[in-house]
């Protein structure tokens, strides 16, 4: 049981994160355009602002674990709902087998 509600908070993270994630969604409006936005202040600074570069590409490689991070939670919520139709498909078998058996 301890399983099924751990696998039932990774499903429903999931199905959050593809939320997040999904096109025409506020969240990835704002992350694509600090990402658009980022990369072209970057284009913008000159060879000696390196500080200033640097700091802008890593605000583009932070947006890129951020989202990452997000499709992570997609694929483990995918693999937890496969998971929890499997543990469903078993005690429906079980319960037919005790009923026929």
């Amino acid at each position: 049981m301890v399983d099924e509600i751990k696998l039932g908070k990774a499903q429903h993270r999931g199905i959050r994160a593809e939320e997040l994630l999904g096109e025409g969604s506020l969240f990835r409006e704002v992350m694509d355009k600090l990402h658009s936005d980022y990369l072209a202040a970057w284009k913008a600074t000159k060879v000696m602002q390196t500080a200033e570069r640097e700091k802008l590409w890593q605000a583009t490689q932070i947006l890129e674990i951020i989202n990452d991070h997000l499709k992570s939670y997609v694929i483990n919520g995918r693999i937890a709902a496969s998971d929890l139709q499997r543990f469903s498909n078993e005690a429906e078998r079980k319960l037919k087998k005790a009923h026929n058996g």
